[in-house]
C-alpha cells in the first residue's frame, strides 16, 4: 500500500488518539483568512502617515487632504519644533579661531550635528549685511550650530574677495560652501532669508510662504530699508564697468575653497 502525503495542517488518526489521551501537545488554533485579513487591514488604519511629515511635506497635501485635518498637523509639527528649540543647547554665535576650528565645528558636527560657519571681515559692505541677521538666526534655531570668524585668523591668506563664505558642516565634512552675499539676499538680507536659504538646504524647517529674497525693500524694511537698498545699488553701479572684468579676474578660483583644501590649512 502506497502512503499518502499529509497537507501542511492535516494529523493522522494516530495524533489525534494521543492528544486526546494528553500525550501530544494540543493543536494550535486555525484563525480562519478573513480574521486574518481583518487584523492587517486595521494595523494599516493605525499608521498616520500624516504624523511622519515635515511641514513642507504637509504643504504639498494641501489638495489631497482636507484643510482642517492639516491644519491639526501643522499646528502639532510647529509645537514639537517649538519644544525642540527650547532644550536645544546654542542659541547665540560662538567665535571661532584656528587654532579651535578641528573641535569646534569638525568633531562637533559628528552624529548629525549642524555647525555653520561665517567667514567675514570688518571691512567688508557685503559682511555687514549678514553679521546681524546671522546672530539672529542663532536665536531662532538654537538646535543648530552658529560660528563665525575673521576670515584671515580662521584661514591664513583667505581672500577677501571670497568673504562673507559660509561652510556648511554635517557629520565631520564640509557639505556645501556659499560665498558672498547674493544667496543671502544681497544688501536686503534679513534673518528670514538665512532661514529661507537653511531651509532649502534641509537644515532647519520654515513657516514662510514665500521666498524673501523676492520682497521689496519697502514691504520689508519701509522707506529707511529701500533708501539703503537704492544707495547701495547706486554705490554698485558706481563701481562696475571697466572695473568689473579685473574685479572677476582677480577672484579667480579663490571664492572656492574644496573640503580638502580646507581641512589641510586647519591641521
Amino acid at each position: 500500500m502506497v502512503a499518502m502525503a499529509l497537507c501542511p495542517g492535516d494529523t493522522t488518526e494516530w495524533d489525534d488518539i494521543q492528544r486526546r489521551f494528553g500525550n501530544f501537545a494540543p493543536r494550535p488554533k486555525e484563525v480562519p483568512q478573513r480574521e486574518v485579513d481583518k487584523a492587517l487591514q486595521e494595523a494599516a488604519e493605525q499608521i498616520d502617515v500624516l504624523d511622519r511629515c515635515n511641514l513642507g511635506e504637509l504643504d504639498q497635501l494641501e489638495d489631497k487632504v482636507e484643510e482642517d485635518t492639516l491644519a491639526s498637523y501643522r499646528k502639532k509639527r510647529i509645537a514639537e519644533l517649538k519644544a525642540a528649540q527650547r532644550s536645544a543647547r546654542f542659541g547665540e554665535v560662538l567665535h571661532l579661531t584656528r587654532t579651535t576650528f578641528v573641535a569646534q565645528v569638525t568633531e562637533a558636527s559628528a552624529n548629525g550635528q549642524w555647525v555653520l560657519v561665517l567667514l567675514y571681515v570688518d571691512a567688508s559692505f557685503d559682511c555687514h549685511y549678514i553679521v546681524r541677521p546671522w546672530a539672529e538666526a542663532a536665536k531662532r534655531f538654537p538646535a543648530v550650530k552658529f560660528m563665525r570668524g575673521v576670515a584671515s585668523e580662521v584661514v591664513p591668506d583667505f581672500p577677501d574677495s571670497s568673504t562673507p563664505m559660509v561652510f556648511l558642516y554635517r557629520n565631520g565634512e564640509c557639505q556645501k560652501q556659499i560665498a558672498g552675499i547674493e544667496e543671502w539676499g544681497g544688501s536686503r538680507c534679513s534673518t528670514d532669508c538665512i532661514e529661507w536659504v537653511l531651509s532649502k538646504e534641509k537644515i532647519v524647517e520654515t513657516e514662510l510662504d514665500e521666498d524673501p529674497r523676492l520682497r521689496r525693500p519697502e514691504d520689508r524694511d519701509g522707506a529707511a530699508g529701500a533708501g539703503a537698498w537704492k544707495r547701495e545699488e547706486r554705490r554698485r553701479g558706481e563701481s562696475s564697468g571697466e572695473d568689473e572684468e579685473d574685479s572677476d579676474a582677480e577672484r579667480g578660483d579663490d571664492r572656492c575653497y574644496s573640503s580638502n583644501r580646507l581641512g589641510n590649512l586647519m591641521r
